[in-house]
């Protein structure tokens, strides 16, 4: 593991200018992405306690990928088991995102300094090397590959249910009312 955090490191580095870069570069590239989203939420430090809740890492998330989120989803982090809720859709979200996570979810609860910083830089190279990807003009289709090509379409299935038909498709759901399609009176 730690043969793999500092192989993260260097290729941050790499990203980067081929300089040193520091903690408070990372924190400052972070509070910047948030910032630039219209944002308010801030990190003073890795060891700042209000990252407990998750919010600061989710906003940083969505904003290095916008549609990656999903906000209903996440609790305000006010207790404990929402704040553990949270912190695994981080882990999660990371890793969809192809992120290399090392940390648990106790770790963002409890702020383990060092864990939350090699989960930033890891955000940090995974959005350095997108952007390097889009300025040079790559992407998946070019490749033959359609798996990175997102849909703007969102499904919601509240609202596809109540266009299903009923009975040889004469009706819609939304022409009934909630007991008649459940079978009910």
């Amino acid at each position: 593991m730690r043969y793999n955090m500092l192989q993260l490191l260097r290729n941050l580095r790499m990203r980067s200018s081929h300089k040193e870069i520091s903690d408070f570069e990372i924190m400052n590239w972070a509070n910047a992405k948030v910032k630039n989203t219209g944002r308010a939420s801030q990190m003073e430090s890795f060891r700042d306690k209000s990252l407990a809740n998750g919010i600061f890492l989710l906003e940083l998330l969505s904003a290095v990928e916008p549609r990656v989120v999903n906000w209903y989803i996440v609790t305000k982090g006010e207790n404990e088991e929402e704040k553990r809720l949270n912190a695994t859709y981080i882990i999660s979200v990371a890793r969809k995102l192809g992120c290399s996570v090392f940390l648990l979810p106790e770790d963002i609860v409890e702020v383990n300094p060092k864990m939350i910083l090699i989960l930033v830089a890891s955000i940090m190279l995974w959005s350095l090397t997108k952007l390097t990807s889009e300025d040079v003009g790559i992407s998946d289709s070019e490749n033959g590959s359609v798996t990175g090509s997102l849909s703007n379409l969102v499904l919601d299935d509240s609202t596809s249910e109540a266009s299903l038909p009923l009975d040889n498709g004469s009706e819609s759901a939304s022409e009934h009312s909630f007991e008649e399609i459940r079978g009910g009176d």
